[in-house]
């Protein structure tokens, strides 16, 4: 966590102690009388003298370490959540991080703001339609509208700022709303990922309205299994229904229905269905037909890919539910639509189809594969493979889903972080059923693999490079090198171009 004085400057606010810390938890205050505070931080290294220290629950360990060196650096004061602490500085002695969250909401002055919040949560999905609901508000609503996510801020298309996580940190969070309502942002969207709700960065923020948009195999390893990843889930838009906001929850899983709240607005696949609030079904690529209470309109020009069809699905019942947005508006505000970097992002590789994809799950790797599929006049080629110190239980499902729905497959290195890429690379093969339904190649160097699949490309193939999208680095035993898919990608095949033009 950075200190929200660096990320947002503007962040200038002064407080007593003691009216900070009115009605929430227990004071002990070391000496006599009040304390300012200019600033706060929960990083104990970026401490400037008048700020205040918080400790997390997470600093349990090293907490008493932590609020020293904080000490050392000029902290005025300690505010610790769940831990209790000794040292010579008054120290706030909170009961929870819901609590913090209501301290925040004093500090950055937003006990009562303008901004509405909308959190899109789910294994995948999350990016896209936060991207495609913010362009909706910004570009054709007029609506001054932020975003927040994978790819960072975003405050235009122009415009983004790195925040560290997809769901930033308890500190930024609350000064992102700040900075919106002083900007007088209408709307920000922000990607809620699990980590982000196991954490409670999220704690004192109130959405208008929770989306979940799918369920899947990912972060499994972080969570305990997959019943407690749903469960985070699932607490996430619960909290929103009991607060009174809106659920927009997808139909086409089982697992979100079973767990989503009563009263929530359902979007699902197939414009025969009962139950369903808002349905579609896509007849052609780049388009998607939505009908809602009798009614029917067609989109076009949205993004190729029927994943991408089930986003603007989303979107629309967001804009009907949330925005009061009336049906027949729906082909003005979605026509054209684009999806955000990374997500089947064509590289327009004239003689040659390359598409850019994140996909880095066994669900969002199908859905990739089949949008491609439907592009593709002869061969489907992919060069993929997965995360190390991640999820271990997709790495086979991600090899079945590659052999069965490509024709030719390079499994290749993906952030392996402190993992041996040849580990990665058998267990993602173990789920390969033989004799191969692809043709499948074992290049451990993703350059290497990605130049061998453009060089095999010939006319009416298509390659689809997955895994990383819009990433710019390569995580290798706890570094991270520069690197770009898309770069790598332009550059081979500039050269195939030269060549075939020779």
């Amino acid at each position: 966590m950075t200190d929200p004085h660096l990320l947002f400057p503007e962040t200038d606010a002064r407080h007593s102690l003691f009216d900070l810390s009115r009605g929430l938890g227990q004071l002990q205050h070391a000496g006599q009388g009040d304390v300012e505070l200019c600033g706060i931080c929960d990083d104990s290294r970026q401490i400037r003298p008048g700020y205040a220290f918080i400790c997390m629950p997470r600093s349990e360990r090293k907490a008493g370490e932590y609020a020293q060196a904080a000490k050392k650096q000029g902290a005025a004061a300690v505010i610790s959540v769940g831990l209790p602490l000794h040292i010579e500085l008054p120290v706030l002695q909170l009961g929870s991080m819901q609590e913090l969250g209501v301290l925040l909401r004093r500090w950055f002055a937003t006990e009562k703001t303008h901004t509405r919040l909308t959190g899109i949560t789910g294994t995948d999905g999350k990016t896209s339609v936060t991207w495609m609901l913010r362009e909706a508000l910004a570009r054709q609503l007029n609506m001054p509208t932020w975003s927040t996510g994978t790819l960072g801020l975003v405050m235009d298309d122009q415009r983004i700022r790195d925040i560290g996580n997809t769901t930033p940190a308890l500190l930024s969070m609350h000064a992102m709303l700040a900075a919106a309502e002083r900007q007088k942002i209408q709307q920000v969207v922000c990607e809620i990922s699990s980590h982000g709700i196991a954490q409670e960065r999220i704690a004192g923020i109130d959405f208008a309205t929770a989306v979940w948009t799918s369920m899947g195999h990912d972060h499994l390893q972080d969570h305990g299994g997959y019943e407690r990843y749903l469960a985070t889930k699932a607490g996430f838009v619960r909290a929103c229904a009991e607060r009174g906001g809106k659920v927009i929850a997808n139909a086409d899983h089982d697992d979100i229905c079973a767990r989503a709240p009563a009263g929530s607005r359902w979007y699902g696949r197939g414009l025969n269905r009962d139950g369903i609030d808002l349905k579609w079904e896509q007849e052609l690529p780049g388009m998607v037909r939505l009908a809602y209470r009798g009614k029917e309109v067609l989109i076009e020009d949205i993004p190729p890919g029927e994943f991408h069809a089930e986003n603007v699905a989303c979107v629309a019942l967001i804009l009907l539910t949330s925005m009061d947005i009336n049906f027949e508006r729906l082909p003005v505000l979605l026509n054209g639509v684009s999806a955000p970097p990374g997500r089947m992002q064509d590289l327009a590789a004239g003689l040659w189809q390359v598409f850019i994809d994140y996909a880095h799950t066994p669900e969002a790797l199908e859905r990739c594969l089949k949008a491609a599929r439907m592009l593709t006049r002869k061969r489907l080629l992919l060069v993929f493979g997965c995360g190390g110190e991640r999820d271990r239980e997709k790495r086979p499902q991600m090899g079945e889903t590659a052999s069965r729905l490509a024709d030719v497959v390079w499994i290749t290195s993906d952030n392996p972080r402190g993992e041996l890429p040849e580990v990665i690379a058998s267990e993602i093969e173990h789920g390969i059923s033989r004799p191969y339904q692809a043709e499948i190649r074992l290049q451990l160097d993703r350059e290497q693999a990605i130049a061998e699949a453009i060089d095999a490309l010939r006319p009416g193939d298509t390659l689809v490079i997955a895994g990383k999208g819009h990433e710019a680095y390569m995580e290798i035993s706890g570094t991270r090198l520069a690197w770009s898919d898309r770069e790598v990608a332009e550059k081979y095949l500039a050269r195939k171009d030269l060549r075939a033009c020779a």
